[in-house]
């Protein structure tokens, strides 16, 4: 299922590039391991935040005007996204529209730089580097009005701002939710606590019966105690006029 989701936005991700490219691929980075290449970039740039996007990876042998491309070649490898101290598995799929490209789709929320890792083995030869994609830079360079500065449009915001319909209908049913979760844990504990008034009742029941059982049982034990005394004496006294 993850693959195919992959692989869905990895052909949405190639039909927009064919339709709005903004400027050629350029701020593609190559590195050299023995006899292969492996070059790295943004798949549409400039890369903007909140904006779809995806790492195009190509692997080959010999040169860059008559490159010849690794099949499978990221099938015994490792690749991470990282961004500051934050990181992510991703996975490169190969290109719906091009011979020899790999694919991974990602979605930059943040303006900066993003490195991927590579680690494992390509045809033999060992892996293990980073390379950077080119900075992502503020979706606000393009967009008109800023959303910095005009706020979402919708309902209004605590800070002069405004929230859209669609994440204020979101925010009440967050809302709603958390309510709905914290009446149930409230009625949880109370009938939690009400099992355990019960319990307490039940054990003092039978602590009291318990002692009720022990005063009748040693009540019985004296009667009978104090009746063998009296039999012993009536016996003494009998014998004793059986002698006279």
């Amino acid at each position: 299922m993850a693959s195919a989701a992959l692989l869905f936005a990895l052909i949405a991700i190639a039909m927009f590039s064919f339709t709005y490219t903004i400027r050629p691929a350029s701020a593609h980075i190559t590195k050299q391991f023995g006899n292969l290449s492996i070059e790295l970039g943004w798949n549409i740039e400039p890369a903007l935040t909140d904006q779809m996007n995806a790492a195009q990876l190509t692997i080959y042998t010999g040169s860059v005007d008559k490159p010849q491309y690794v099949i499978n070649a990221v099938a015994n490898l490792q690749t991470t996204l990282v961004y500051g101290t934050t990181t992510k598995s991703i996975e490169f799929l190969p290109s719906p529209t091009t011979e020899g490209q790999y694919l991974a789709p990602i979605l930059p929320t943040r303006e900066g730089t993003y490195t991927v890792v590579f680690k494992g083995t390509i045809n033999g030869q060992n892996i293990d580097t980073q390379i950077n994609l080119d900075d992502v830079a503020s979706i606000d360079t393009v967009s008109f009005p800023p959303s910095s500065s005009g706020g979402l449009s919708g309902g209004t915001s605590t800070t002069g701002g405004t929230i859209s319909p669609g994440l204020a209908s979101q925010l009440g049913g967050i809302i709603n939710q958390l309510t709905n979760d914290i009446s149930s844990a409230k009625s949880s504990a109370n009938a939690a606590a009400q099992n355990a008034a019960d319990a307490q009742k039940t054990v003092q029941d039978a602590k009291s019966a318990a002692d009720r059982a022990y005063l009748v049982g040693m009540t019985g034990i004296g009667v009978g105690i104090a009746g063998i005394a009296i039999a012993v004496v009536a016996i003494n006294r009998r014998e004793k006029v059986l002698e006279r």
